[in-house]
C-alpha cells in the first residue's frame, strides 16, 4: 500500500497505524471525560460507553435498530449509486444531455437533501421505504458528479487511437472511457459510505419505529449518554467498515 508520497507502507503499518490512533483517539477521550466533564451523563468514558454497548447487545435489543439501519442504508446507496453512475455515464457520452441536464444537476446538488427529509418521509411514509428514499437521492447527485468527470477526464489520445483501429462509439464508451472514470466512481463511493449511514440517520431521527438513529434519538430524551455515545461509535464503526470494503474492492479492479 503507498502512502501520499508514493513509498510502500511496510505491511505492519497498515495495521498498526490505525490502532495507533484510534488507540490515542480512545486516550484523550478517556482523559477529557474523566478529569474535564466528570460527569458521566454528560460525556462517558469509553469504558461507559463500551459497557452500555455490551449490556445493549445482550438485552437483545441491538440487532432490530443495526439492521433496520443497515437495510436503509445498503439499500438506498446500492440505488442511487446505480442510478448516479448510468445516468452520469449517459450524460457524459451525449452532448446535448452534457449541455442541458449537468448544470441543472450541479444547482440541485446545492439543495440541501436534510431539508427534504420530513417531505420524503410524507411522500414515503415512516418505515424503510422514505430512508431508502433519502439515501438514494443524495447518493445520487455524489455518484453522478464523479462519474461525470471521470468520463470527461478520459484520454483523448486513446479515445482517437480506439476509434482508428475501428472502434464503435458504444465501444469507445465501455473499453476507455467508463474504465477510466473507474478512478473517480470508487472515490465517489467512498463518500457515499459515509454519507448514506447519515442520511439514514436523519430519516431515523425525524420518523422511524426503529434504527440507530432513533436509538440515539430516545436515548437523548432519556439523558442516556452512555447509550446514545455506543450507538455513535456503531455507526462510525459501520461506516469505516463500508468504506473499507469499498477501498479494498477499488484496489482490486482498478489497475
Amino acid at each position: 500500500m503507498a502512502d501520499i508520497y508514493g513509498k510502500d507502507l511496510p505491511r505492519w503499518a497498515t495495521v498498526a497505524l490505525p490502532a495507533i490512533g484510534l488507540a490515542l483517539l480512545l486516550a484523550v477521550w478517556h482523559a477529557v471525560a474523566a478529569f474535564v466533564v466528570a460527569d458521566p451523563t454528560l460525556l462517558p468514558t469509553p469504558m461507559q460507553m463500551f459497557l452500555a454497548l455490551w449490556s445493549w447487545i445482550a438485552g437483545g435489543g441491538f440487532w432490530p435498530h443495526m439492521l433496520a439501519t443497515l437495510y436503509g442504508t445498503l439499500g438506498g446507496l446500492a440505488l442511487g449509486a446505480s442510478l448516479g453512475f448510468v445516468t452520469g455515464v449517459l450524460v457524459a457520452e451525449i452532448r446535448y444531455l452534457d449541455r442541458s441536464v449537468y448544470p441543472m444537476v450541479l444547482a440541485l446538488q446545492a439543495m440541501p437533501v436534510v431539508a427534504i427529509a420530513p417531505l420524503v418521509i410524507v411522500w414515503f411514509g415512516i418505515g424503510l421505504a422514505s430512508k431508502v428514499a433519502l439515501v438514494a437521492i443524495g447518493t445520487f447527485f455524489v455518484m453522478f458528479i464523479h462519474t461525470v468527470a471521470g468520463m470527461h477526464a478520459a484520454s483523448q489520445e486513446l479515445i482517437d487511437m480506439c476509434r482508428a483501429f475501428g472502434g464503435t462509439r458504444w465501444r469507445i464508451v465501455r473499453e476507455v472511457k467508463i474504465k477510466h472514470s473507474l478512478n473517480y466512481v470508487f472515490s465517489g463511493l467512498e463518500v457515499c459510505a459515509a454519507l448514506s449511514f447519515i442520511l439514514c440517520v436523519v430519516a431515523e431521527f425525524i420518523a422511524a419505529p426503529f434504527g440507530l438513529g432513533y436509538y440515539v434519538k430516545a436515548a437523548s430524551a432519556d439523558i442516556n449518554a452512555s447509550g446514545m455515545f455506543a450507538a455513535i461509535a456503531v455507526l462510525a464503526a459501520l461506516a469505516s467498515l463500508l468504506a473499507l470494503i469499498v477501498r479494498v474492492v477499488h484496489h482490486r479492479v482498478v489497475f
